[in-house]
């Protein structure tokens, strides 16, 4: 199975093919299975379809470890935003300490946001701990 990243100005998506050994042709030839956008979630069932049960698990894996990768990207990404958001939130406090209604909407963002970081943390926890029972 081979994952190529097409560079489309749109969405960028991902084309899956093979290699097949053709009969007629005595060769072996690429055939292209299909393509999709990377931020779904899965790949389309009219690709697995195509695919063999060992070709279906290599691209399973393959996306779980590729989407893995893009949410990890992602998360770094937001952590490095994160001090100049804080440098912002400090002129926001500055600007609004007279205002208590600005005061009670900001609080509740910041409760959005430590609810947000809990779940991520007690989800990456859990996956930790199956994954050290695995290993055992």
């Amino acid at each position: 199975m081979q994952f190529r990243l097409l560079e489309n100005k749109g969405t960028p998506k991902w084309e899956i093919s093979r290699w097949t050994y053709s009969p007629e042709k005595k060769r072996a030839t690429k055939e292209t299975l299909g393509s999709f956008p990377c931020y779904y979630s899965m790949v389309s069932s009219a690709i697995l379809n195509k695919c063999t049960t060992q070709e279906k698990a290599e691209v399973l894996e393959w996306w779980r470890v590729t989407s893995e990768a893009v949410n990890r990207e992602r998360v770094r990404s937001q952590v490095t935003k994160l001090p100049v958001i804080f440098k912002d939130l400090e002129t926001l406090l500055d600007v609004i300490q007279d205002n208590p209604e600005d005061l009670a909407e900001l609080r509740n963002h910041a409760y959005a946001l430590k609810d947000a970081v809990s779940k991520v943390v007690r989800r990456r926890s859990r996956q930790q701990k199956t994954s050290n029972s695995r290993e055992n």
